[in-house]
């Protein structure tokens, strides 16, 4: 470990346990991420990896592959990937990461943004488009500052129905979330993303997996939940998708978290690292895996958890 990763390990540190200060409760689990891949020939692939953060800290991290990888940040967001260099695929193979999360409850915090950072959160992507439709919308928004956003966040659960039937649905597509109105926590907070910008608050698309309740068991899915940033006050954070199915828990959930997730990746087609000019992700929290040179569903994914006392 060099002095630069101490430097910034320490600073998490401190910075995950002057939260603690404030909330005591903490929620300790070990994740094991499982990949299976099954489609034979020359296979790459990347799998994300969390990083720690004011509510969050990864211990633990290990890795069990026969498999030659190596540890890479994104350009852009910093996300962090474990990237398997191409090699040749026989038969099945199997690598598990396996790590230790402790979460907080999250809420605001305080963080200074550089101009690169806002406007890298101002900036449309490929489904989250800043078109006349969504400025319309916002426009008729006429609220200003967290009132402004508070009127969106309500909309949006208005507006929309957490329903995976049909297709369309799991991209995180702005335009498709706002003319359908139903979908899963993609749609609703890439929608979410989309108003917020062409107002010109900047807005994150965080995305990793909710913990069930019981003390162990398998995790069926991602999650995400987003958050935008208010001056003075920093990064708040937000879950509609959550606080529409939980009746409610609607002011609950804007500007707070429970503490049963686990953040994988922040950012919207994300470039992969080592990887070429068309490897770029639309969000990531499962493997992006390639056979022969061509993006592969030959894999299987599979995720777990056990709660530490």
């Amino acid at each position: 470990m060099n002095k630069i990763t101490v430097f910034i390990s320490s600073i998490l540190f401190i910075l995950f346990f002057s939260f603690s200060s404030e909330k005591i409760e903490s929620f300790n689990f070990d994740f094991e991420y499982e990949v299976i891949f099954n489609e034979t020939g020359i296979v790459e692939a990347w799998i994300p990896i969390p990083q720690a953060g004011p509510f969050q800290k990864i211990e633990n991290l290990s890795i069990s592959s026969s498999l030659k990888y190596r540890m890479e940040n994104d350009s852009v967001f910093g996300n962090l990937f474990l990237h398997l260099i191409p090699f040749e695929l026989t038969k099945p193979d199997t690598v598990k990461v396996n790590f230790r999360v402790c979460r907080q409850e999250a809420r605001s915090h305080t963080e200074h943004i550089d101009v690169f950072s806002r406007e890298l959160f101002l900036q449309p992507y490929k489904n989250v488009p800043l078109n006349p439709q969504l400025y319309y919308i916002a426009d008729t928004m006429s609220s200003s500052g967290s009132d402004n956003v508070r009127e969106i966040y309500n909309t949006i659960i208005k507006h929309m129905e957490y329903d995976k039937s049909g297709e369309g649905w799991g991209q995180g597509d702005a335009v498709y979330a706002c003319n359908i109105g139903k979908g899963n926590c993609t749609d609703y907070h890439s929608l979410f993303n989309a108003l917020l910008r062409v107002q010109q608050t900047p807005a994150q698309f965080n995305i990793g997996f909710s913990i069930p309740d019981d003390l162990s068991g398998v995790i069926p899915g991602y999650h995400c939940w987003a958050e935008y940033y208010k001056e003075g006050e920093g990064w708040v954070p937000v879950d509609i998708s959550n606080a529409d199915k939980n009746p409610g828990k609607e002011d609950y959930y804007f500007g707070r978290l429970d503490n049963r997730r686990v953040k994988f990746t922040v950012g919207r087609d994300i470039p992969l690292p080592g990887g070429t000019s068309e490897d770029i992700v639309n969000f990531s929290v499962y493997p992006y895996v390639k056979v022969n040179g061509a993006p592969s569903s030959g894999f299987i994914p599979r995720f777990s958890y056990s709660t530490v006392n």
